[in-house]
C-alpha cells in the first residue's frame, strides 16, 4: 500500500531524510520510531505530498505521490501531531463533516461516525463543542476524523500524547481493529510499549537514516544482550538496582564476585534480555552523526520529530 524508495529530503543545506526505503502492506502496523529530529514527521509529510522529495519516490496504492498527489492523498488518513479540529463544532459534527469530505456516503455515514466515536470513548462528549473538551479529548476527535472513512493507508503521528491509560488502550484497540480490516498503518510514537502492544514491525530512524528494522523480538536478538539486575540493600533499608551486561547466565558467578564487600547486601538477582527501550538507546547511540560531525543545537530544534 505504501512504498518508499531511496527517499531523501533536505531543508536548505540540512538533510532531514537520507536514502530511506520502507513498505507498509495492507493489514500491517509499522512502528516508526526514532529520537526527536530523526525525520519521522518529515517522512509522513512526504507521504501526503506536503513536502517534495529531493530524491527517491513515494507511492501510495501504486500512485506516485508527486505525479498524482490528489488521487494518492485520497487514500490516506493522517492524524498529525498538531491537532486540527473546528473548535465551534461538536465532536460529532467534526467527524461527520470530515467523513463527508472523504466521500463516505450519507446512508452509512451516521453509522460510521457513531462507531468511530464509540471506539475512541467519545460517546459522552460527542455533542459538545470541541472548544469545551480537554486536550486528550480533542486529540481523540482528531484521530476519529483521520479514521472514520476507513482509509487504505493510515498515518498516526504521536496519537496518544497527553491521554490517560484508558484512552491509550482504546486508541490501540481501534488501531488493531483497523489493521485487522485491512488498513495499512504507519504509527509513530515515543512510547515504545505501544508498538509492542500492537505487535508492530519496526523501522527505527536515526539522523535521517534507517538505523535498523524488524520485529520487536528480532531487534532484541540482534541488538540486545543478557542483563543481570542486582538488587542491593542500602544502610537506610532501601534497595537499589545495579545492572550488568553479560554474555550469558554462565557469567553470573563472576558478576557476583565483582560485588566484593557488597555481596552481603545482595537482596535479589534477575537475569533478563534487553528491553526494547534499551535496544532503542543502543541503536541510536551507535548510529552517530550521519555526516560525521555532531549536530548543532539549531539543527536539533529545526526538526523536532
Amino acid at each position: 500500500m505504501l512504498r518508499i524508495d531511496g527517499l531523501s529530503i533536505s531543508y536548505g543545506r540540512r538533510p532531514a531524510l537520507r536514502d530511506v526505503s520502507l513498505t507498509v502492506v495492507p493489514g500491517q502496523v509499522l512502528g516508526l520510531l526514532g529520537p526527536n529530529g530523526a525525520g519521522k514527521t518529515t517522512l509522513m509529510n512526504a507521504v501526503v505530498g506536503a513536502v517534495r522529495p529531493g530524491a527517491g519516490t513515494v507511492t501510495v496504492g501504486g500512485l506516485d505521490v508527486t505525479r498524482h498527489p490528489k488521487r494518492a492523498r485520497a487514500q490516506v488518513g493522517y492524524a498529525e501531531q498538531e491537532i486540527a479540529v473546528f473548535p465551534t463544532l461538536t465532536a460529532r459534527q467534526n467527524v461527520n463533516d470530515w467523513a463527508a469530505i472523504c466521500g463516505v456516503g450519507r446512508r452509512r455515514r451516521a453509522e460510521a461516525v457513531a462507531a468511530t466515536l464509540s471506539a475512541l470513548l467519545l460517546d459522552e462528549v460527542a455533542d459538545r463543542p470541541v472548544r469545551t473538551l480537554s486536550g486528550g479529548e480533542r486529540r481523540r476527535v482528531h484521530c476519529a476524523m483521520a479514521t472514520v472513512a476507513r482509509p487504505s493507508l493510515l498515518l498516526l503521528d504521536e496519537p496518544t500524547v497527553g491521554v490517560d491509560p484508558a484512552t491509550r488502550r482504546a486508541v490501540l484497540g481501534h488501531v488493531r481493529d483497523l489493521a485487522a480490516a485491512g488498513t495499512a498503518i504507519c504509527y509513530s510514537t515515543h512510547y515504545l510499549p505501544e508498538v509492542e502492544a500492537l505487535d508492530a514491525d519496526i523501522v527505527l530512524l536515526a539522523r535521517g537514516r534507517v538505523a535498523t528494522r524488524g520485529a520487536v523480538a528480532e531487534l532484541i536478538d540482534r541488538h540486545g544482550s543478557t542483563v543481570v539486575d542486582l538488587r542491593l540493600l542500602g544502610d537506610d533499608g532501601e534497595t537499589r538496582t545495579v545492572s550488568r551486561q553479560v554474555i550469558g547466565p554462565d557469567d553470573l558467578p563472576a558478576v557476583l564476585q565483582g560485588l566484593g564487600a557488597d555481596l552481603g547486601r545482595l537482596a535479589g538477582v534477575e537475569v533478563r534480555r534487553s528491553t526494547l527501550d534499551e535496544v532503542f538507546d543502543h541503536v541510536v547511540a551507535s548510529a552517530g552523526p550521519a555526516d560525521g560531525r555532531p549536530s548543532s543545537p539549531a539543527e536539533a530544534v529545526a526538526d523536532a520529530s
